[in-house]
């Protein structure tokens, strides 16, 4: 478990990573959802849009193994870094890095937002109805990782114990310990660095300054409800709508350091393994490490509400709002807090792949960065966020909309920033095939081109398609990002 947390993050129950719009993978490929999801896909999104449907023959909809993947960083303009991103995705391995190439990697991540987020539906169902509105509900997977680290930091995660950091080196031949000054690339195969030494010591709040790290993983479980208010024949429909979901928390990490102040929370699943070592006797929600636990193994639970809005104008304008993810998480297990202290030696040998997400056993295990206290709980607010979507209906072939997105706070899980889309759909063969694009940016994103295409069999009855964040990437060697988002089992009846 230890060796592999980003591969396991990416296989678990066959989920793999999504975007911003959740599993509503037809929204991935046009870059716009307020105005367009409906069914399920509208929780976490609009529950308004519960109260009208896609369909008007057609009034459940169920829905599994809906998935996608998204990873977004400038150190991904480096080929190697690509290929290492396939490499875990294709064949769930890592080739080791040589010293040369951990050089490289400390190059490639030094100052450069890594972000990647994952997303499964694991069963979705919705019921609507012009009279009774719109009730769905789903259970779904889902994480975010964003990281920034300064040169200092990533050249401790790569290179551990002979980090430049380091003025000498505790090496054993097997019989004797001697020290020996650190040249950044020390290498025996007689023998064996026990750990890095410095002489004249940094606060790791110093070490570190600049450097931050976000990382939300959760189970949630969605109950929405959506209905038409009032209705004014072919000039106003006016829908409102809410939902709730219940949360339990499999992972969560804080760490943000800046001008010399230290934060860092952290609560992991047993299902992680980790090794805390003697601060795990004094902490009052330490639990049992065990990694086959995983699967049924929380540390924390909450809830949270949507609300929503949508408005049709003469049949084919839409204005639509939402606030969702309000409420909070209370963490009570494997619950801890880091420490300031001195960096004096650290006895890993650093990162032995471009998997970063490693770097969490580096960083709190007992012979981590960090000295870590036991805490009982700690609340958290929910990554709330506001959604504001405009779109117009061009008879029945094509609809094009915007979004605009922005974050309330700035916990694990929140947006990294004001975003905003445009996009929409064509549909072709009354609506057999529909082909998405659009574009969209911030978010501590570049600017990206969404493409996708989705197949609706049999008036809607059985609906199938894969979409991509950023289309450019699979025109281009090498860019900031790769992403894809898939669903091949969505029934209507």
């Amino acid at each position: 478990m230890k060796q592999s947390l980003f591969i396991l993050a990416v296989l678990i129950s066959t989920v793999t990573i999504a975007q911003t719009e959740l599993i509503a993978y037809p929204s991935v490929g046009k870059g716009v959802a307020s105005t367009f999801v409906t069914d399920y896909h509208a929780l976490g999104i609009n529950p308004a849009n519960l109260g009208w449907k896609a369909y008007d023959n057609k009034s459940i909809t169920i829905g599994t193994t809906e998935l996608g993947f998204a990873v977004n960083s400038e150190a991904l303009t480096n080929q190697g870094l690509r290929d290492d991103v396939k490499g875990i995705v294709v064949n769930r391995t890592l080739d080791s890095l040589s010293n040369e190439e951990k050089i490289e990697a400390i190059k490639s991540f030094t100052d450069n937002a890594f972000n990647f987020n994952f997303d499964s539906n694991i069963f979705g169902f919705s019921f609507q109805n012009s009279v009774f509105g719109g009730i769905a509900f789903s259970i779904r997977t889902r994480a975010n990782w964003s990281s920034t680290f300064n040169k200092e930091f990533t050249d401790l995660l790569f290179k551990g114990n002979q980090s430049s950091y380091f003025d000498s080196l505790s090496y054993s031949n097997g019989i004797d310990t001697s020290m020996v000054q650190n040249n950044g690339s020390y290498i025996d195969s007689s023998g064996v660095v026990l750990n890095g030494q410095v002489n004249i010591p940094l606060n790791i709040s110093q070490l570190i300054n600049g450097t931050s790290l976000k990382l939300s993983w959760n189970r949630e479980y969605h109950l929405g409800y959506g209905r038409r208010l009032f209705n004014i024949e072919n000039k106003l429909e006016v829908f409102a709508g809410i939902g709730v979901k219940y949360i339990q928390g499999i992972a969560y990490f804080n760490l943000e350091s800046e001008n010399g102040n230290l934060k860092m929370i952290s609560a992991l699943s047993s299902g992680f393994n980790l090794d805390y070592g003697i601060a795990a006797i004094n902490n009052p929600s330490a639990l049992v490490q065990n990694a086959q636990s995983f699967f049924r193994s929380s540390v924390g639970n909450g809830w949270g509400v949507d609300i929503g809005g949508h408005v049709v104008l003469l049949n084919k304008i839409h204005i639509a709002a939402s606030v969702t993810d309000i409420g909070s998480m209370t963490y009570n297990g494997n619950v801890y807090e880091g420490v300031d202290t001195l960096v004096i030696n650290v006895s890993s040998s650093g990162l032995s792949n471009v998997n970063i997400t490693n770097a969490l056993p580096d960083l709190l295990e007992n012979t981590g960065f960090f000295k870590l206290k036991g805490i009982e709980k700690i609340t958290i607010s929910l990554p709330a966020t506001l959604r504001l979507g405009g779109s117009i209906e061009l008879g029945k072939i094509a609809h094009l909309g915007i979004d605009l997105v922005a974050p309330f706070n700035d916990v694990p899980g929140s947006f990294n920033g004001f975003s905003w889309g445009v996009g929409g759909d064509l549909k072709l063969f009354k609506g057999l095939i529909v082909l998405m694009t659009g574009m969209t940016g911030g978010g501590g994103h570049s600017v990206q081109i969404p493409l996708g295409i989705n197949f609706a069999l049999k008036g809607g009855a059985y609906e199938f398609g894969i979409a991509s964040r950023d289309a450019v990437t699979f025109f281009r060697d090498n860019g900031p990002s790769v992403s894809a988002a898939m669903g091949f089992a969505r029934v209507r009846f």
